[in-house]
């Protein structure tokens, strides 16, 4: 560095001297950036696991647990008596396969009036398959139901 230059050395050539403290400046500056990057790093690792810990002393359920524990939505939770939430769609469809449905109706009819969401997904990939029919204002049908043109 500077200060282990001999002065007549350094006053003499000053032009070579600044183009190594330059380039010094410049590899130090990178190494700045990158201890920055790290340290910012290790400052939201910090937080989420003083986050993770403040929830475990407080009982409150981690978010990625509990929305899996709570995955009642999915189209294949089962029922007590097994049934698939398509499953027991088909079945009160069929039961009546010229009636209109609208999601919130079913939901009703599945004892799920809080899962309308859930139940209009359910409808929908239903209907992509082929086994309901969507008309117009949200009504499904059962595909059998419908009569072919003539």
């Amino acid at each position: 560095m500077i200060e282990d230059l001999p002065w007549e050395e350094f006053a003499g050539h000053p032009d070579t001297h600044i183009a190594k403290l330059e380039e010094r400046e410049e590899g130090l500056q990178k190494d700045l950036y990158k201890v920055r990057q790290e340290l910012r790093l290790a400052r939201q690792l910090k937080k989420h696991k003083d986050t993770a810990e403040e929830w475990r002393r407080n009982d409150i359920p981690d978010q990625r647990q509990s929305a899996a524990d709570d995955e009642d939505d999915d189209t294949t939770a089962v029922n007590a008596q097994g049934q698939t939430r398509k499953d027991r769609i088909r079945e009160i469809m069929r039961q009546d396969p010229m009636r209109l449905w609208k999601a919130g109706s079913m939901a009703e009819a599945l004892g799920e009036p809080a899962k309308t969401k859930s139940v209009r997904v359910t409808m929908d990939e239903l209907m992509r398959a082929g086994e309901l029919v969507k008309h117009p204002g949200s009504n499904y049908q059962h595909a059998a139901g419908i009569r072919p043109t003539p």
